[in-house]
């Protein structure tokens, strides 16, 4: 409307409208008028803005609608307003969105913001939609004495999600828009408002919130207020629900991975079994020992393989906090190389470990045991077909200590190097179940050390394990010694 269009006064008891020379004029109940006495139910129209004439005592109506495309405007001229009073708040929101990311927790802090900046008393965020079922309430706040169940407006509710519009009610108890049965008459609330959540094509939620039972009223600048904030936590909102969705997404294909896997290897060694089985049930038939010592080691290694995939699931299901005591890492490998011999000698494999300076350090001496002798199996595997060696070597360092497991075996190719701490990954085909190396992985890394891996196809690998030391007051108390048949 032009700064001088038209004015509306009290003359006599009677309300009345005079156009000021405007070029679009004044009209009244759609008839272009210069000057006219103004009756309850009448609709004056100024420029593009249309009012209807409520008289005093019959309806309070007072209400405000903001739509969602001049909400878009309301938002972007309230954030690039280098002077906006409101600019600190939309910064704290801003800030919370950057910092907390549970999404219930960020929707409580939101409501305490809105409760810092207008003068509500009651407020809720949901999210969903009416199309989803009942929208759920997310965070709530009452500020109100002795206050008992949800005050909520499913009339206001139900109009904001099927508009997508902002909404304000000054005088709640007399606006015709709302029945006796309504909540927000049972709960004596006065004045109220609604925005939106809306994400980037569609409505995910609203917020709600009203004087409750105090006489305060609303101003459109506050609704104004809220439709921003509303706009703000709509992207949010949509985005947690979207990250919901794929995390689901990747459970599921996760899910199904290890399922495919685990079916894969745990088929392959049933085959095992069965084969070895065979022969054990050969030897009895006939009595003779040579199909026994044929079946066994099959039976025996196939067992073995279940043992360990058993373990690494149990190491690999759920993250654990090391229970570190010193450690003699030296003593741990003689241990494991002197339990591993047997199955080296029949696949040809020299074992090679001479320790040289002590080193203890503090570690979960179970779990290293495992990353231990999952790189060791690994590397005796890889020179199965060579003949080759598999070293060790250990090392003490000012910030903590490393051991190094070396083969001279077959080397890992380019497709698997970059997937080594992938479930289900393995570059031993058939043979191999694809979890040693993730579990080794997810062991070192909740002590907070590192692997390096240098490999070379047709000639062989090393990986570099570092361990740090755990940084912790006080001297331990406990101490583990592995003796050499611990």
């Amino acid at each position: 409307v032009s700064r001088r269009h038209a004015r509306i006064y009290i003359k006599e008891g009677k309300l009345l409208v005079e156009d000021l020379g405007s070029s679009n004029g004044v009209e009244v109940n759609g008839q272009r008028v210069k000057e006219r006495v103004l009756g309850d139910g009448d609709r004056l129209t100024i420029g593009e803005a249309s009012f209807r004439v409520v008289r005093e005592g019959d309806s309070t109506l007072g209400q405000s609608i903001i739509s969602a495309e001049k909400a878009a405007v309301i938002h972007r001229e309230m954030v690039s307003s280098p002077q906006g009073q409101h600019l600190p708040m939309l910064y704290q929101a801003s800030e919370l969105l950057g910092t907390v990311f549970e999404l219930d927790t960020l929707l409580k802090g939101i409501l305490d913001l809105i409760f810092e900046a207008l003068p509500v008393k009651r407020g809720f965020i949901l999210t969903g939609t009416e199309h989803e079922g009942k929208p759920e309430i997310r965070a709530s706040r009452s500020d109100e004495e002795g206050d008992k169940g949800p005050p909520l407006s499913h009339t206001l509710l139900s109009h904001v999600f099927e508009t997508q519009d902002a909404m304000l009610t000054v005088d709640a108890q007399n606006d015709n828009r709302f029945d006796h049965a309504d909540s927000i008459v049972g709960h004596e609330i006065h004045a109220a408002m609604c925005a939106p959540l809306c994400g980037r094509d569609a409505i995910v939620g609203a917020i709600y919130v009203d004087s409750g039972t105090s006489p305060k009223t609303f101003k459109t600048p506050d609704l104004e207020l809220l439709t921003t904030i509303a706009r703000i936590v709509g992207v949010a909102v949509e985005n947690a629900r979207l990250y919901q969705e794929n995390v689901e997404k990747e459970r599921f294909a996760a899910i199904g991975l290890a399922t495919a896997g685990l079916g894969h290897c745990i088929k392959n060694m049933v085959t095992a079994i069965r084969g070895g089985t065979e022969f054990i049930n050969i030897a009895m038939e006939k009595q003779d020992i040579k199909y026994l010592e044929k079946g066994w080691p099959i039976l025996s290694g196939a067992i073995e393989r279940i043992d360990n995939l058993v373990l690494n699931m149990l190491s690999y299901s759920k993250e654990r906090v090391p229970e570190r005591l010193p450690t003699d890492l030296n003593q741990l490998l003689l241990n494991l190389f002197d339990s591993l011999k047997k199955r080296a000698a029949k696949q040809k494999v020299t074992l090679s470990f001479k320790p040289k300076d002590s080193c203890i350090v503090d570690i979960d001496h179970h779990e290293i045991y495992r990353v231990l002798l999952n790189l060791t199996i690994n590397a005796i595997d890889a020179c199965e077909h060579k003949e080759g060696t598999v070293s060790a070597t250990t090392a003490k360092h000012e910030d903590g200590a490393s051991f190094s497991i070396i083969d001279t075996g077959s080397g890992i190719p380019d497709e698997i190097y970059n997937r080594l701490s992938e479930a289900f990954v393995s570059s031993k085909g058939s043979s191999g179940t694809g979890l040693g190396l993730a579990c080794t992985y997810k062991i070192v890394r909740e002590h907070g050390g590192r692997i390096d891996v240098e490999t070379e196809v047709g000639k062989g690998t090393t990986f570099h394990v570092f361990l740090p030391f755990e940084k912790r007051p006080g001297n331990p108390t406990k101490r583990i010694v592995l003796s050499g048949d611990s």
